[in-house]
């Protein structure tokens, strides 16, 4: 019996030493443990994926907030807590955010602060063909090609866009919304700009890529659709967007568009200088617009088109080195930006031209941006010299400058509102006005204009002259 006693003293004893041990640690932990054992702390970024967002949450979901703590590639990172789900952790030298779904966003977000490259939605490279008209046939009046120069409008060197009509048009019934009728994608694409033209509503200019490399272009577009509407709202005015479409889809409304087509992997050789073009860089690109059609629809277009001449399309680059024809822009004003591109004064003032009719182009024109104060373009009394024949060797040349009318191959005159074909040109035998002109390098020409005068009255240049290069 005194055995057994003795053994149970003995584990008590044991047990109590066990107690005290315990009780040692505790203390211990009460006055440092809680370097021992410290708390699990939840990243904000976590916590926003693992808690519901609420609406009136302003907190980025996505982007986690700016850390205080050592960078990442500090030889002793601090380890991070795992996000949930549990997942294996990133490398070091990487930092991920949660892995939430970002809402839907629309292809074309308004406040983006990096607007995305104007071809960055595209596909592909290379032509491809139209099935569809930019208008319905049947509504379509007559067309106009490429190369025509209304100086009236501001085109002084010969327009890369050609001209959809309706029957009767008429230029002071475009903004007349019962006159609208439907404009249609050729075919399938995306549309990668929107801009509103001189910053008026209703006026907008549209790009469609149909692969990266090649595109169409509208112009004068009076109403988008509700679906390019209902994309990017109202901000309209220099846009890049991401809207597909398809071949024959209604783009928008208009009483007429303006319709070009551009193939980035041709360029005209009728520019020489193709820098003088970089703030319209499309127009070096500039392509047939009925080429591309398929029948029976491109021979429905060039039934409606008043240019009887080949090509058909029409053309727009002139310039031959060395000799007058072509465009030419006013020293030092940075070619066909002018000197007022995108300010006060109209871009096109600091231009000239000297080339041939966009309809009848057996006629020569002289096509200015400054003619006494105003744009104007003048056929040529006699029709010579021919600028194309130009050059130093032919020294002080006068044009006497004339109004011609369009004829019709019924040889009637074309009223310019309905579809004839046109097939020549009468000048009319009043002397508008003179000009001289020399070309005193292969880049280089002197010219002035002479408002109201004739040959006899103008002897050489005056102070008023200016140099014109390419």
């Amino acid at each position: 019996m005194n055995q057994l006693i003795r053994q149970a003293r003995d584990e008590k004893g044991f047990s109590q030493i066990i107690l005290l041990s315990i009780i040692a640690l505790l203390v211990l932990a009460g006055a440092g443990g809680l370097m021992l054992f410290p708390e699990k702390k939840t990243p904000s970024y976590e916590k926003t994926a693992q808690q519901e967002i609420s609406p009136e949450d302003t907190t980025n979901p996505i982007e986690p907030p700016p850390s205080t703590a050592e960078p990442i590639q500090s030889p002793k990172p601090k380890p991070q807590p795992e996000l949930k789900p549990k997942s294996t952790p990133p490398p070091p030298a990487q930092v991920t955010t949660p892995q939430i779904a970002p809402a839907p966003q629309p292809s074309f977000q308004p406040t983006a602060p990096a607007p995305q490259s104007p071809t960055s939605a595209c596909k592909g490279r290379g032509i491809v063909n139209f099935t569809s008209p930019p208008m319905r046939i049947e509504e379509i009046g007559h067309i106009l090609p490429i190369g025509l120069m209304s100086a009236g409008s501001g085109h002084i060197t010969p327009t890369d866009h050609g001209y959809y009509h309706p029957p009767n048009w008429r230029p002071q019934e475009v903004e007349d919304v019962s006159k609208f009728k439907d404009i249609l994608s050729p075919a399938d694409g995306v549309i990668t700009e929107i801009d509103s033209i001189g910053n008026r509503i209703g006026d907008y200019r549209m790009v469609i890529h149909h692969t990266c490399t090649f595109y169409t272009i509208y112009i004068h577009l009076r109403e988008l659709s509700p679906k390019i509407l209902g994309i990017i709202g109202k901000n309209t005015k220099g846009i890049n967007t991401n809207i597909p479409v398809v071949a024959g889809e209604i783009i928008g409304r208009a009483n007429g568009s303006d319709f070009s087509v551009h193939d980035e992997e041709s360029t005209l050789k009728g520019f020489i200088v193709p820098e003088h073009y970089e703030v319209e860089s499309w127009k070096i690109h500039t392509v047939d617009m009925f080429d591309h059609f398929l029948e029976p629809i491109k021979g429905q277009l060039l039934s409606k088109n008043v240019r009887q001449a080949e090509p058909r399309g029409g053309k727009i680059d002139y310039d031959v080195d060395g000799r007058l024809v072509g465009n030419w822009f006013q020293e030092n004003t940075g070619g066909y930006r002018g000197g007022g591109y995108g300010g006060a004064e109209p871009y096109w003032t600091t231009h000239l031209t000297f080339a041939y009719d966009g309809i009848v182009p057996s006629l020569i024109v002289i096509s200015m941006g400054n003619y006494d104060g105003k744009a104007k373009g003048f056929s040529v009394k006699g029709n010579l010299p021919d600028p194309a024949n130009i050059s130093v060797a032919s020294g002080l040349l006068k044009y006497e400058l004339v109004n011609a009318e369009y004829k019709t191959d019924t040889g009637q005159f074309w009223d310019r509102i309905s579809f004839a074909r046109v097939t020549s040109a009468v000048e009319d035998k009043f002397v508008e006005g003179v000009v001289l002109v020399q070309m005193f390098e292969d880049r280089k020409i002197k010219f002035e204009t002479f408002p109201g005068r004739t040959t006899s009255e103008v002897n050489g240049f005056t102070s008023a002259a200016k140099i014109y290069e390419r």
